[in-house]
């Protein structure tokens, strides 16, 4: 509101007011320049990591799609991919440094989402080009400003009313009356401007106003972002991104496939099941058998396995674990007052369980931190289902402990396959947290990670967004 009176009274006063003008901006806060609002993307709009899957690249190797712009089953995916940069002046990433993904927001968060998303669909648009309409549309130049030949080379990623929107550019306030506090800032956006829109400026020309070298200052740095964070992004899809230069970057998506699970009476998983794969589980309920007492003489909740089935669709491909395994019952704290218990093969020591148990509270400490997240945009959702979620839990860290180190290695390719259906499932039903689902449909859907962006720790380096055209072509 305050820039609009401002451009208002500029265009209409005459010389009378001016001084009254003047007076009334050196008095005003630091107005908001209209260029920071078209694109806001920050840190401080950043997803909250995913860290359950931090491990997805110790398990399974990630696949290059063929197109990098179909519809993805579930899967690991890497593309390397051309990005580009929406916050100019700054300094540019390197290999190494760390972002976390966020959604595109500003007044025209859409429009600059449309144009990464169409730059898959025409690979006859330089990624040259396309950084020079993204820089212009974010910094007010007026498209009928860009060159007649840059116009024509970039229209097929406009459509005719948003080449209309375009085409009313910002109104620049006088560099002289602004505060000291943008004025610098101001000259700078204005300068860009004028290069973007003077026919005789090179791309590398203006590449070297918008893109910094080195690494930006440290006392801009906001928070210590390491590389390599998950988050997700709906639909399914966990995604990051490793910038290797603001034109080059590292894309990977990870999906989930979606496994069918039979519980029994009490909630406890009985059945895994895929594609006609099974592992059955089965569950000592003598009187007594869930207490475990340890070699410290005290009592803790437990569930023991009575066996593990692994069923393949394959001939010959079945494997039986019988009075191996064992999971957390409840909270997993000490019983008192117990009169009943027994002792099984399997049982831990009791510093084994204790090992288990602080692991898996710190996970479920680092869930509490992950729901709370303002920017969680699942946050919420999983409240009522915190039970089976923790239960889950202590299934899952259950289900990797469960092997047979004589028998396994000699079946590693099936038992294996096996094993990813409990990890898959594991995190497809982590998807809730974060407002998702994990129903029984892996349908090939289109990724759209055009609405995300990468966001550096440091306020000095600039956000970067994806495209889904494959780097060097």
């Amino acid at each position: 509101m305050l820039n609009k009176l401002l451009v208002f009274l500029l265009l209409l006063a005459p010389a009378v007011l001016q001084a009254q003008f003047e007076d009334i901006i050196k008095k005003t806060a630091a107005p908001d320049l209209l260029e920071e609002k078209n694109i806001t993307t920050s840190i401080d709009d950043a997803y909250p990591v995913s860290f359950w899957i931090d491990d997805i690249e110790e398990l399974r190797d990630p696949v290059e799609p063929a197109d990098y712009n179909a519809p993805l089953g579930p899967g690991y995916y890497r593309l390397t991919i051309q990005s580009y940069c929406l916050k100019a002046g700054t300094h540019g990433p390197t290999k190494g440094s760390g972002h976390l993904i966020a959604p595109i927001k500003g007044k025209l968060d859409n429009l600059v989402t449309n144009i990464l998303t169409r730059s898959a669909e025409h690979p006859e648009v330089a990624q040259k080009d396309i950084q020079l309409l993204l820089w212009s549309i974010i910094y007010g130049a007026k498209f009928t400003d860009l060159s007649p030949e840059l116009q024509l080379r970039v229209k097929p990623l406009l459509t005719p009313s948003e080449i209309t929107e375009l085409s009313i550019g910002i109104s620049d306030v006088p560099l002289d009356i602004l505060p000291d506090e943008v004025k610098s800032t101001a000259k700078f956006y204005k300068d860009l401007r004028g290069k973007i829109t003077d026919p005789g400026s090179s791309f590398e020309e203006i590449e070297s106003m918008a893109v910094l070298p080195g690494d930006p200052p440290s006392d801009l740095l906001k928070k210590q972002v390491n590389p390599g964070n998950w988050a997700y992004i709906g639909d399914g899809f966990y995604m990051r991104m490793m910038p290797e230069g603001y034109q080059k970057s590292i894309l990977e998506l990870y999906r989930p496939q979606a496994v069918n699970v039979t519980r029994d009476a009490q909630g406890r998983i009985t059945m895994y099941e895929k594609g006609g794969d099974k592992i059955e589980i089965s569950y000592i309920d003598e009187p007594g058998s869930d207490v475990l007492k340890g070699d410290d003489g005290k009592f803790y909740p437990v569930y023991r396995f009575k066996s593990v089935k692994f069923t393949g669709t394959n001939p010959g491909e079945e494997e039986l674990i019988e009075d191996f395994g064992w999971m957390i019952r409840g909270d997993g704290k000490e019983l008192k007052n117990v009169t009943e218990f027994k002792s099984y093969p399997q049982d831990p020591t009791a510093a084994l369980y204790k090992a288990r148990l602080t692991t898996a509270n710190d996970f479920f400490k680092k869930i509490a931190k992950y729901k709370k997240d303002s920017n969680n945009p699942g946050k919420g959702s999983e409240n009522s289902l915190s039970g089976e979620f923790n239960s889950d839990k202590h299934m899952k860290d259950a289900m990797d402990a469960v092997k047979n180190p004589t028998d396994f290695k000699k079946k590693a390719s099936w038992i294996s396959r096996h094993l990813d259906y409990v990890k898959d499932w594991w995190n497809c039903s982590s998807n809730q947290l974060a407002g998702g689902s994990c129903d029984d449909d892996d349908t090939p859907r289109k990724p759209n990670p055009n609405k995300k962006a990468a966001a550096p720790g440091n306020t000095g380096g600039q956000r970067i967004a994806p495209s889904l055209r494959k780097w060097g072509e």
